[in-house]
């Protein structure tokens, strides 16, 4: 049993090495997330996808309850310099929400956010900067919530790694943007890691939008500004 568990083991990390390699992902998996899962409705899969985030079984709402290193700090940055206070912004699978609370502080009362850890949006709702006002969260499933808002309901979407890239491709995220947004939207993404990895800038083009900035901060970091 010892020595089954073992080779096992091996197979397992085998197939991982090569699953993630660098050619694996360029040649099989963003091609197929960009061009073939998308037109594939698969939403018993998204709702799989979602509810490993559902609670803390597998992850901490404290891992995202603050700015912490330099790149969380220049994608705040950025978004300080490239929106204005009056703008309506949608914090995408916000959890504790410290985009939200850390654009209240600088004066924005016209925020919202959603995302499908419960204790998380419970504990943001305990929070200084949300009981001031100006900010509206919901528990939510990504595509539930993208479904129901209405066409031009914010000025921008924002998000932070780990949370688009999760989001099955037979949704079409970005089209969606496309509708419920009227300026655009200010992502930091992993392009080419998590669970799946796509050619981003050439889905983007093709739902409408045009790129304002495009910063490459490190292998996992890019920032993508677009706008309509």
């Amino acid at each position: 049993m010892g020595l089954n568990k073992k080779v096992l083991r091996i197979i397992k990390l085998v197939y991982g090495t090569i699953y993630n390699s660098i050619f694996i992902r360029w040649i099989v998996r963003k091609p197929i997330n960009t061009w073939i899962l998308p037109s594939l409705s698969n939403p018993q899969q998204e709702i799989k996808d979602a509810l490993i985030w559902h609670d803390e079984k597998f992850h901490k709402t404290d891992l995202y309850s603050s700015i912490s290193h330099k790149y969380e700090k220049k994608f705040i940055n950025y978004v300080l310099n490239a929106t204005i206070k009056e703008d309506h912004i949608l914090d995408i699978c916000c959890n504790q929400g410290r985009w939200l609370k850390a654009l209240r502080r600088n004066g924005y009362t016209n925020l919202s956010g959603f995302d499908i850890m419960k204790p998380a949006i419970e504990k943001f709702r305990l929070s200084e900067e949300y009981l001031s006002g100006g900010i509206e969260v919901e528990h939510s499933l990504a595509q539930d919530y993208f479904l129901k808002a209405n066409k031009n309901s914010y000025d921008y979407a924002i998000t932070w790694g780990a949370t688009i890239e999760l989001i099955h491709p037979s949704f079409l995220l970005f089209e969606k943007l496309y509708k419920i947004t009227r300026k655009g939207f200010i992502f930091m993404i992993n392009e080419n890691k998590h669970t799946y990895p796509r050619f981003y800038r050439h889905i983007i083009k093709s739902s409408g939008f045009t790129p304002k900035k495009i910063l490459c901060l490190s292998p996992d970091f890019t920032l993508l500004h677009y706008e309509k």
